[in-house]
């Protein structure tokens, strides 16, 4: 039982860490580890990371940018060629 809650613990972090970031990966990291953490035996732990990373996953890219003004420039434009003359 105790590396199922290791494992939600993981994912917790990671599902909080991703509310700040851009990349998507954090949360989705933290819903793989929530649910190999139910798997494992810790059912309401691992609920519950899953839920808190959908909803870090929402804040992070629907909110983060009006939040947070031109932090998220680089990562969305970043392949863009400026204009030329």
């Amino acid at each position: 039982m105790f590396p199922a809650r290791a494992l939600c613990v993981v994912g917790m972090s990671f599902a909080v860490i991703g509310a700040f970031f851009v990349s998507i990966a954090t949360d989705v990291l933290g819903m793989v580890l929530g649910m190999v953490g139910y798997f494992m035996g810790a059912r309401v732990l691992g609920v519950v990371v899953v839920i808190l990373s959908i909803a870090t996953l929402i804040i992070g890219l629907l909110v983060g940018p009006a939040a947070l003004p031109g932090s998220y420039d680089q990562p969305t434009h970043g392949t863009e060629r400026p204009a030329s003359d």
